[in-house]
């Protein structure tokens, strides 16, 4: 089956298995109706008040399995309306590999929407992904990251000094022109480990970004924050290096954000790290990456000539 047919048939599987909700409809319309009209310009994973509350009724209503298939259902209608947007998005010369990674990812949503033993979580990151993605609202690639549009924080200026607030300063007004507010804010997949995680899934990563970048000229360029752009995590394990070296090689930016005293914090799954951190030597910070259009697809043109 085509994409749109395996859609549909899941749609009609999940409307029967809901066939006891009277107001099925109007339900599933008020839930597409947040994810469409309120989400968008929210990150994917913040829920407005409104929805919050509305989700935290129909749990109140409706049984586990029920619930479970109303956000099925409402996952594969999302995806259903998202198809002509996708076949916009082509018509306006959007790269093969973007529509690819969309399609691609729709059938894995699906897959497990028709999947009677898969349990939705309404407050994992992976369903708020899979929630975001079916609209549109962030975008898939084949590798590492996801990415949505999003408008550059400027909260950085002011966390690491005086020397950082005028290399911000420069990066705002120079290297992005004042175009700030249009951007793509990358996000990590859980669900994506090696090989996408190595040096050659985020090579890859970076590359297919460039390429939607170049066919999008209103778009200034990514951002993201993490810890292992930290350069001292780099310094620590040259295993890890390329994470801020890849970048930082093509002209992309780092900005000194937040350190974290937190035991549980994701960088000290490592015990080397933890080790560190346990003798006062480690303390997880966060760095903010910029990467400007012009510089990314640059140093994408020339990763490419030099991969082949």
């Amino acid at each position: 089956m085509t994409l749109p047919q395996k859609l549909l048939h899941t749609q009609q599987v999940l409307e029967n298995a809901l066939s006891h909700v009277n107001d099925r409809s109007t339900l599933i319309q008020r839930y597409l109706a947040f994810v469409q009209n309120d989400m968008p310009a929210r990150p994917y994973d913040s829920f407005t008040d409104d929805m919050m509350r509305w989700l935290d009724e129909l749990e109140r209503l409706y049984d586990k399995p029920t619930l479970n298939s109303i956000h099925k259902l409402a996952l594969v209608k999302l995806m259903l309306h998202s198809l002509p947007q996708l076949d916009a998005a082509m018509a306006k010369h959007l790269p093969d590999v973007c529509v690819e990674a969309v399609e691609r990812w729709f059938e894995s949503v699906c897959d497990q929407a028709s999947d009677e033993s898969a349990v939705l979580d309404r407050n994992s990151d992976l369903f708020k992904k899979d929630l975001a993605i079916s609209a549109l609202n962030l975008w898939p690639s084949h590798s590492i990251c996801h990415y949505e549009p999003r408008a550059l924080p400027r909260g950085f200026l002011l966390s690491g000094g005086g020397k950082q607030f005028f290399r911000g300063i420069c990066l705002l007004y120079g290297t992005l022109k004042n175009r700030y507010r249009t951007m793509y804010e990358l996000h990590m997949e859980d669900r994506r480990t090696n090989p996408h995680f190595l040096e050659a899934g985020w090579q890859s990563f970076y590359i297919e970004i460039a390429r939607r970048l170049e066919s999008e000229p209103d778009v200034a360029g990514i951002f993201a924050q993490s810890w292992f752009w930290d350069p001292v995590v780099g310094q620590q394990s040259s295993k890890m290096a390329y994470l801020r070296q890849l970048p930082e090689s093509g002209g992309a930016s780092f900005f000194r954000l937040n350190s974290s005293t937190d035991a549980d914090h994701i960088a000290l799954q490592n015990k080397k790290r933890r080790k560190l951190f346990e003798q006062g030597e480690y303390t997880p910070t966060s760095y903010l990456m910029v990467w400007g259009r012009s510089d990314l697809i640059h140093w994408a043109k020339d990763q490419t000539l030099i991969t082949g």
